[in-house]
């Protein structure tokens, strides 16, 4: 099990015109800072950037021994859409991002589905994002799904997706933050990793005594040994204080469940 960093917990930092740090620095900060092996990027803060960019990040994430392993897409794409017009511009988009993935050398993708439940446009959806894992699979990159609003909104529904767009190429990514808006955030987990090779252990809110407040962290990183995962989990805080000691708390907990479920 490899434990890697999500550039977007420094989202406002990289993002702020006083840019008191860049993307470029995170491989090194992860590695050095947090002991995490791997750097996630998401598409956003990717934003104006060009191929010799991203060959640059690249270099300085090898360098670190931090490699990037994954992009992932923050917002939404509706595929479900009846405007085809509309719906070729979230493929285009959607292709771009993977030729980045693939000069990057990341595996794996993460994109957001969404679209109506009713059966026509899920249909849509299904047959759209076949054309997308087949350029997906011409990459060797892994295209993966978290869930949405639509029929991919719980994990049965985004279950039910992947096994219709069908391939190789095609996963899941689980998310905290997704499954702690579901009744039953740790079976929600349990169920979605092992369709994955990437699941993003997101947090939000700790108390003084670094205990998440929004969702059981603990059974949800605990979930996952429930089900013998193996592969990469990126640590993600999206809160707005204390983010060192967020980011390891976050780290810690994961850890902590998955030592404890190890030594039972």
């Amino acid at each position: 099990m490899l434990l890697i960093f999500s550039a977007a917990t420094y989202r406002a930092s990289i993002k702020s015109s006083r840019r008191k740090l860049q993307l470029g620095d995170l491989p090194k900060l992860a590695r050095q800072e947090f002991g995490l092996s791997g750097l996630l990027v998401t598409t956003d803060l990717l934003a104006g950037w060009n191929m010799p960019d991203i060959d640059r990040l690249r270099v300085q994430a090898d360098k670190a021994a931090c490699p990037c392993l994954a992009i992932v897409e923050p917002d939404p794409h509706d595929l479900g859409v009846l405007n085809n017009e509309k719906a070729a511009q979230s493929i285009d988009r959607m292709h771009r991002v993977l030729i980045a993935a693939h000069r990057m050398g990341c595996s794996a993708v993460g994109f957001r589905a969404a679209g109506s439940k009713d059966s026509a446009a899920t249909d849509r959806l299904v047959n759209r994002l076949k054309v997308v894992v087949s350029q997906a699979e011409k990459l060797d990159v892994n295209f993966l799904l978290a869930m949405a609003k639509g029929p991919t909104e719980t994990a049965e529904g985004l279950i039910n997706t992947i096994k219709r767009v069908g391939g190789f190429r095609i996963g899941a990514l689980a998310d905290f933050q997704d499954a702690g808006a579901t009744d039953d955030p740790a079976e929600t987990i349990r169920r979605l990793a092992p369709y994955g090779p990437l699941v993003i252990a997101s947090s939000i809110e700790f108390d003084d005594a670094g205990n998440h407040t929004r969702y059981d962290l603990l059974r949800c990183a605990g979930a996952l040994a429930d089900v013998g995962y193996d592969g990469a989990i990126a640590i993600e805080y999206r809160g707005a204080k204390a983010l060192e000691q967020c980011v390891e708390w976050t780290r810690q907990t994961v850890e902590n469940a998955l030592t404890e479920e190890t030594e039972k």
